[in-house]
């Protein structure tokens, strides 16, 4: 899979409620910036089964669910909506509109070549997003081997949504959104989760809205951008990853902080 392609599909989504305003080099990778015309909802994306899990993924916790493409097609819709639904408790520096219309969302799909294979796994989900009227809103399907360290689950999807409507002041602002009703404390660090009588280790949160006068900028990396060659061993080259992608928010002015969506993609997760 080329990197280039789910690119182009992330930029698609962006343009829908935003306008690119330039595009330059730095530090060896190629940065476009927009212009957002209204807040945006980014959506961390979801997988079968409870939002909130432990990590590495304990196969236990989701030894109840049914593992049907169908059924994990229908589940990532519903945990997608309920994140929709939570930008509503999320503490905003605007109010949204009462018309906010949930059916702009814009999706990709992750399908992996696991189980009955890609082309049934994207068939079966094509159904499901067809049956909840969102056949139109998928941005691209992208085969993968395994999507996550529990193999049973054979599809992650991404979701965007701009906020129309809605009227923030002129300070840029990101705010995070938690799904409330679904645990009971959380640490001062946002990291660990209290569900009833367990906690959760989680290394992201399901999404972040951007809003106000900043800009969006979209760049993708590999160990390989402005380089020669790569190394050949996987853990030289996440480490130089991460060097990189260190390198280019330090030349934008930003940290990781600034950073409100990441796709970490491995080409062989199976190797």
């Amino acid at each position: 899979m080329k990197h280039g392609a789910w690119l182009r599909a992330l930029r698609q989504g962006i343009l829908r409620w935003s306008a690119s305003t330039r595009t330059r080099t730095v530090a060896g990778v190629d940065v476009e910036w927009f212009a957002p015309r209204a807040p945006i909802l980014f959506c961390s994306g979801a997988t079968p089964g409870p939002f909130y899990h432990s990590h590495p993924h304990d196969p236990s916790e989701f030894d109840h669910l049914p593992f049907d493409m169908s059924s994990q097609a229908r589940a990532n819709i519903a945990t997608i909506e309920d994140i929709i639904d939570a930008v509503s408790t999320a503490p905003l520096p605007f109010a949204l509109p009462s018309d906010l219309e949930r059916k702009e969302t814009l999706f990709v799909n992750w399908v992996s070549r696991n189980g009955e294979g890609f082309e049934a796994n994207a068939a079966a989900t094509a159904d499901a997003f067809a049956e909840a009227g969102l056949e139109d809103r998928v941005l691209g399907v992208f085969e993968v081997g395994g999507n996550v360290s529990d193999r049973r689950f054979l599809l992650e999807t991404f979701a965007m949504l701009g906020l129309v409507g809605s009227s923030p002041d002129g300070a840029s602002c990101i705010t995070r959104v938690d799904l409330t009703s679904q645990f009971d404390a959380v640490s001062p660090d946002g990291s660990i989760y209290t569900v009833g009588e367990k906690e959760f280790f989680m290394p992201y949160v399901p999404g972040y809205v951007v809003s106000g006068e900043g800009s969006l900028v979209l760049f993708s990396l590999t160990a390989a951008s402005g380089e020669r060659s790569a190394p050949a061993d996987g853990a030289a080259q996440v480490r130089l990853v991460v060097e990189k992608l260190q390198r280019v928010l330090a030349e934008l002015g930003a940290t990781f902080d600034d950073v409100v969506l990441l796709w970490n993609r491995c080409a062989e997760l199976d190797a």
